[in-house]
């Protein structure tokens, strides 16, 4: 492997103006500059990333914490972090953690001794109250899509979750629907329900409309949950002509009871999920979301670590605003609301 000494002898210069060239600093003319990036390039300089780390004191690597990897969701998150992070000249060490998960807390705490500059936190891991146990006091963390969880910490960036079931609510309400069912991600039971799912509701209370709590579903969020809540929703005496579920993964799962049921989408049943995963563009017929845009989420949480990893002050907490992609499965309401 090359190292500066080789550039520098190629290119008849000494290699404190080599480490100037490459480290873009100190007083170097053009014609130099270029002569020395050329025979860089030449044989194939690498630099050292350990060595440089040590100089600076940070090793040019972030954790992400998430709660799975089994939801697709997380899996698009951390192929949009890993680019962004790599065209920040950092690198990402994953993790995933639940609030109970002992083990997951063990390898949390691994992961901070590997000497991250810093730390992705998103909802759905333990609590900031939790976590800042494990990790070294002063880590910089910012805490990402915590709205939802009721505890939104001051260092966030967050999406505006109970927009989302707005947009659901209002969505289906337009297309007549009367009658509603939901598939919850977390039980939505008076005490903390998640805010997209409150969203929804008050929406509905704002048209003098309720949902039969016989017609609110909790799920495991897997299309698996999704698919048992669904098939209870869809088997009731007097089902819903419509379901906002809190997730994708869980709408899909909803599809797949209704398909073995016999019920027709759009025609039979119109259904909403909450994410825009990449597959949602491809079910049958294709998923009306709410839309989370991941890489204008996580280019700004990134942007807001490196601050804070610089020393920065905290900027305020952001939130990005829901929208809308109406697709294939949602439609005019045909049927009679039983009275």
């Amino acid at each position: 492997m090359a190292t500066i000494y080789d550039i520098a002898k190629a290119a008849g210069v000494t290699a404190t103006t080599v480490s100037y060239v490459l480290s873009g600093k100190g007083s170097v003319s053009a014609a130099t500059r270029s002569r020395v990036m050329k025979y860089a390039q030449e044989l194939g300089y690498q630099p050292n990333l350990v060595a440089r780390s040590l100089i600076k004191g940070r090793t040019g690597v972030i954790g992400l914490a998430l709660p799975n990897i089994e939801n697709p969701f997380y899996g698009e998150i951390i192929a949009v972090v890993e680019r962004l992070a790599y065209k920040a000249g950092l690198r990402v060490f994953v993790t995933t953690l639940t609030t109970d998960d002992v083990v997951g807390q063990k390898l949390l705490g691994d992961l901070v001794l590997r000497r991250v500059d810093g730390l992705l936190v998103f909802g759905g891991c333990p609590p900031p109250h939790v976590l800042q146990t494990i990790v070294t006091p002063n880590l910089p963390i910012v805490w990402c899509l915590w709205g939802d969880a009721g505890d939104s910490p001051s260092l966030s960036v967050d999406f505006h979750f109970y927009q989302g079931g707005q947009l659901a609510a209002e969505h289906l309400l337009g297309l007549g629907h009367r009658r509603f069912g939901v598939v919850a991600h977390s039980v939505p039971d008076g005490s903390n329900p998640s805010l997209r799912f409150s969203g929804f509701q008050e929406t509905l209370a704002a048209h003098d409309l309720s949902i039969d709590p016989q017609l609110i579903q909790p799920g495991q969020d897997t299309a698996e949950g999704g698919k048992e809540a669904g098939r209870k929703l869809l088997t009731h005496p007097d089902p819903p002509t419509a379901v906002f579920a809190t997730n994708d993964v869980m709408a899909i799962g909803v599809m797949a009871a209704a398909w073995e049921l016999g019920i027709q989408i759009p025609r039979d049943l119109s259904i909403v999920g909450l994410d825009d995963i990449a597959l949602a563009s491809y079910t049958t017929p294709p998923l009306t979301t709410i839309v989370i845009d991941k890489t204008a989420v996580m280019s700004h949480a990134i942007d807001t670590l490196l601050q804070a990893i610089d020393g920065q002050p905290a900027t305020s907490p952001s939130m990005y605003p829901a929208t809308l992609a109406v697709r294939g499965s949602t439609a005019m309401c045909i049927q009679p609301v039983n009275s």
